[in-house]
């Protein structure tokens, strides 16, 4: 971040200081944790359910920050305060302010899944000739992404953002701070059912993305997802498919796969990505199109592609001596699940074996999809089901005698290495809630 002066700060977001002198100062940074809080930084004192930042902020102070926004009932004199009337909503004011502060290009990406791949491969392929910032990690909510949008300077050509969501107005509220002139929505499934009626109360609260892009309004859009005509029906700027099906703008055609990789085509391009699941195809598919439309030369996307490596939880592979492990740890949703099953069946394991724990955040829909899975599982090949957790029991139940089911971690432990054998391929997937990477780290520790 680029200093600020503070009254300058204060002026975004409406907050009044008794201390004029220090209006005058500037500060190197905005931080919310005094654990990492660094000297002349600005200290934003936020406030959940379960925390309340004001308690700290004698200490971001003793640590060196330039100064604290807290809320209008905080009962400090310091002059060193500047109030506000939520200090939330202030964060977000001050993103908006800086980000006005320069010419940077903001690409805004949501969807139910896919947002930190795309992210990560469109950051590869435009940083081949920009200099280019994009959120850290899944900062991607209302404190996320105003943090990552400090990470702008004049250098930045351009800013990618996940964008979050699981209720209505969330994105079009991170869309005014952002103001993003591109945006991309990976596809609508139905992670955070559980918040909705039905899917297309999902895909309304998608497309407020697009409602709120500004300049040239570009959008990419998922040609194979079942609400791509009702986001084309939003659009008012130039738009790009991309996807599998005839049609789609950016078109891919997948020509190769093995165990850890796949290669794929565009109009007779050629692709290599090191990832064991197709569907990593989409990302690449979108940084296709920003690629071209930004002028990307295709070895240099290539080269940008082939050395993404899967992350942590994300798709990350451990070939251990005698197994191997597919590490699905960070989430699952009933499309991410679909996919992963899918693809692994189709893989030239000597066995393969699936563990699967809950699905969070699918409300009175729960039952319906775990059920589903159960039955997609019965019909692929796949070895040994092994499902985790209170709602996965109706997979097993559903997947037949080839599923065993566990109300504890340790237990699936216990039984993973009583039927290991030498060949075996293990494919982990749950929602975060679940902590599937215990059985991960005991697979590669054992």
């Amino acid at each position: 971040m680029k200093n600020v002066r503070l009254e300058k700060i204060a002026g975004w977001c409406k907050g009044k200081s008794p201390g004029k002198t220090i209006l005058k100062k500037s500060c190197r940074g905005i931080s919310t944790d005094t654990r990492t809080i660094k000297k002349g930084e600005l200290f934003i004192a936020l406030k959940g359910g379960n925390f309340d930042g004001s308690r700290f902020v004698d200490a971001a102070l003793e640590k060196g920050a330039a100064a604290a926004i807290a809320g209008e009932d905080y009962p400090g004199s310091d002059k060193k305060i500047i109030r506000v009337k939520d200090s939330l909503k202030a964060l977000g004011d001050i993103a908006r302010g800086y980000r006005k502060e320069f010419n940077a290009y903001v690409i805004g990406i949501t969807g139910s899944d896919g947002k930190t791949t795309t992210k990560e491969f469109l950051k590869r392929t435009l940083s081949a000739r920009y200099n280019v910032r994009a959120t850290e990690g899944n900062f991607n909510n209302q404190i996320g992404l105003p943090l990552s949008i400090f990470n702008i300077d004049k250098e930045t050509d351009f800013c990618i953002l996940e964008m979050g969501m699981n209720r209505k107005n969330e994105l079009r509220y991170l869309g005014k701070i952002a103001e993003p002139q591109a945006g991309v929505i990976t596809n609508t499934a139905s992670a955070h059912m559980g918040f909705f009626k039905n899917g297309r109360e999902i895909a309304e609260a998608k497309s407020e993305l697009i409602e709120t892009l500004r300049g040239e309004r570009f959008c990419m859009l998922n040609y194979d997802n079942k609400f791509f005509g009702f986001f084309m029906g939003k659009t008012r700027g130039e738009t790009l498919s991309f996807g599998l099906g005839k049609g789609a703008d950016v078109r891919g055609v997948v020509e190769e796969t093995g165990n850890d990789f796949f290669i794929f085509s565009v109009e007779g391009e050629r692709f290599r990505i090191n990832f064991w699941n197709i569907s990593i195809i989409y990302p690449a598919l979108v940084s296709v199109g920003f690629g071209r439309k930004f002028g990307i030369k295709g070895r240099d996307m290539a080269d940008a592609f082939e050395g993404i490596k899967p992350l942590p939880g994300r798709g990350l592979i451990h070939s251990l001596p005698y197994i191997t492990i597919i590490d699905e740890t960070y989430n699952c949703n009933p499309n991410s699940l679909k996919s992963a099953l899918c693809n692994f069946a189709a893989k030239n394991f000597r066995r393969k074996i699936t563990v699967i724990g809950d699905m969070g955040e699918l409300g009175r829909f729960s039952s319906f999809f775990h059920r589903n899975a159960g039955l997609l599982l019965k019909k692929l090949d796949i070895d040994r089901v092994i499902t985790f957790g209170e709602k996965s029991r109706i997979t097993c139940e559903a997947a037949g005698s080839r599923c065993k089911h566990f109300n504890d971690a340790d237990e699936v432990n216990k039984h993973l290495s009583k039927i290991l054998k030498k060949g075996d391929a293990v494919l982990v997937k749950g929602s975060r809630m679940m902590k599937m990477e215990r059985i991960v780290n005991y697979l590669i520790n054992k």
